[in-house]
């Protein structure tokens, strides 16, 4: 559970030029809160609770949970994925999980039921296309790509993704670079879908149609592959 406690400090990440159409304020930050949950359903409770209290009605992001329902060998059963605004927005998360007393409670009721913090990471959408909220279905990779290769791997993939999609019907995808928090991956790459079925057809149209194939070869030197996840939406909780 400490993990879960650890208050994640923004600093301007090494990713050059991928900031340059943000606002002001910043991007949007993602922030990943992996664990092994033996009762799903206490951590639903706990998140429902906190939700409606006052603490939680001032908490500044989005919340989703979700379920790694295949994750290879990763110790997580779970995760929370926070999307904060921006860095200010993530910074006041942390100082209301760390100091209000329903966050406090959330945390004391997640280590009752046998919650264990295994991985947390902040990061970024570096590309992104469709609307994920209306999807509950991913597949989701995990993958490292050296820094000085990092702008021609995005490139190569919004480059497969717009070939793809002239061909396949896709309801949400990204890619995302991970600031804090990589010392096991540094990229993300998603594609979402209303439902498992559906998101199973979808990943095997991509996987044999020729523009994959072209960025498959094309960055064959350029990134390695660590995990694939199929994660399922459990419930979301909007700041709205």
């Amino acid at each position: 559970m400490k993990k879960l406690l650890i208050a994640l400090l923004i600093s301007t990440p090494l990713v050059g030029g991928v900031w340059a159409d943000e606002p002001a304020d910043g991007p949007a930050m993602l922030g990943f809160y992996h664990f092994y949950a033996p009762n799903p359903g206490a951590v639903v409770a706990a998140m429902d609770k906190f939700w409606t209290s006052d603490c939680g009605k001032e908490y500044p992001a989005d919340v989703a949970l979700a379920a790694e329902v295949f994750n290879g060998g990763y110790d997580s059963s779970h995760f929370i994925l926070n999307t904060y605004p921006n860095a200010a927005a993530q910074e006041k998360a942390v100082n209301i999980m760390a100091t209000c007393a329903d966050g406090q409670q959330f945390l004391t009721e997640l280590q009752a039921a046998g919650v264990v913090g295994t991985r947390q990471l902040l990061g970024f959408h570096a590309a992104e296309g469709g609307d994920w909220t209306e999807d509950s279905a991913f597949a989701k990779f995990d993958i490292k790509v050296e820094g000085q290769n990092q702008g021609a791997y995005v490139a190569a993939w919004q480059k497969m993704m717009s070939a793809v999609m002239k061909d396949i019907d896709i309801s949400s995808y990204g890619v995302g670079v991970v600031v804090f928090g990589n010392d096991a991956f540094n990229h993300w790459v998603y594609v979402g879908a209303k439902t498992s079925t559906e998101l199973a057809a979808v990943q095997q149209a991509i996987l044999t149609h020729p523009g994959f194939l072209a960025f498959a070869k094309e960055t064959s030197t350029l990134r390695e592959n660590v995990n694939t996840t199929l994660v399922q939406i459990v419930k979301g909780y909007s700041r709205n």
